[in-house]
């Protein structure tokens, strides 16, 4: 894996800055990018000091802003010369309804219109660097998503104030979202080298996914988060699918514990993940100039 160039979101924390070490301990030249700066750049100096690796890079992103996104894809596009892996790792799960920067509900906007939009954006530069991965972390709470209410996609009308269901409701169709998508991209990459993989980390790992919630479930949180999988076992999978040479060109499928599972069964509907697809590219104006 030396020489290779990896870009992973979410990597002040949890199982993002995990897998940033385990890349660098692999050689790789590391983008680290996340919204939190000051744990940002102390996670970029502590891989730095366990691996011996001087090739990383911080970037401050917020992943639910398409301004943010389009200037992070602008700076990868120009200042490198290869993207050989894409995690797509950052992701939240709130208590109350709040909105993103473009006005889009924070939790689909962060878990799959941003990493949409990144993802799209470096195409052109992972088909180059072929063979390339596009590692997009999902959950098995995708399987919970009791659908995706198209006149209500943003879930104005029934999320007010603190509302623990919503929250997780809307975690569950993000990642769904995120599961769809990667079946159809995974299939138009076919033949190209890019191979794309959606990961579950498991049930309730005890990261910071949960640090905005709210109230009862928050203060649940709290007291259980000793008693939770660790962040070293949710990322065990992220980290096989990065650094593993076995893994090349086992495209489109859905992984837990280091291999391959079967996701919701409601992903095989075509006709639903073109819909997700054209919806992405709607409301993240795809098309416009990056």
């Amino acid at each position: 894996m030396t020489q290779k160039t990896c870009l992973i979101t979410g990597t002040a924390s949890g199982m993002g800055r995990l897998t940033a070490i385990s890349a660098a301990k692999a050689g790789m030249r590391l983008i680290c990018v996340d919204i939190d700066v000051p744990n940002g750049l102390e996670a970029r100096d502590e891989i730095i000091a366990a691996t011996g690796n001087n090739d990383i890079e911080f970037i401050e992103c917020d992943i639910s802003s398409f301004a943010d996104v389009r200037r992070l894809a602008d700076r990868i596009n120009r200042d490198y010369d290869r993207l050989d892996i894409l995690v797509n790792n950052a992701g939240i799960v709130e208590s109350i309804r709040r909105e993103s920067a473009d006005g889009f509900e924070l939790t689909m906007a962060t878990n799959f219109l941003g990493p949409f939009l990144l993802t799209n954006l470096l195409l052109d530069k992972l088909r180059a660097s072929s063979p390339a991965r596009i590692i997009n972390i999902a959950s098995e709470a995708h399987k919970s998503a009791q659908g995706l209410d198209w006149d209500d996609i943003d879930n104005r009308r029934k999320w007010d104030k603190v509302n623990h269901g919503c929250g997780f409701q809307a975690y569950a169709r993000s990642k769904f979202c995120l599961v769809a998508v990667s079946r159809d991209l995974a299939e138009m990459l076919d033949g190209t080298g890019v191979s794309v993989y959606a990961v579950s980390p498991g049930y309730f790992v005890g990261t910071n996914v949960y640090r905005n919630m709210r109230g009862l479930w928050g203060l649940a949180i709290k007291l259980a988060r000793p008693f939770l999988p660790s962040p070293e076992s949710g990322a065990r999978t992220h980290i096989f699918l990065v650094t593993g040479a076995e893994v090349d060109g086992q495209t489109g499928q859905y992984w837990e514990n280091r291999k391959p599972k079967d996701p919701s069964k409601v992903t095989d509907d075509a006709e639903l993940r073109r819909r997700i697809w054209a919806y992405a590219v709607e409301v993240t104006e795809l098309a416009k100039a990056a």
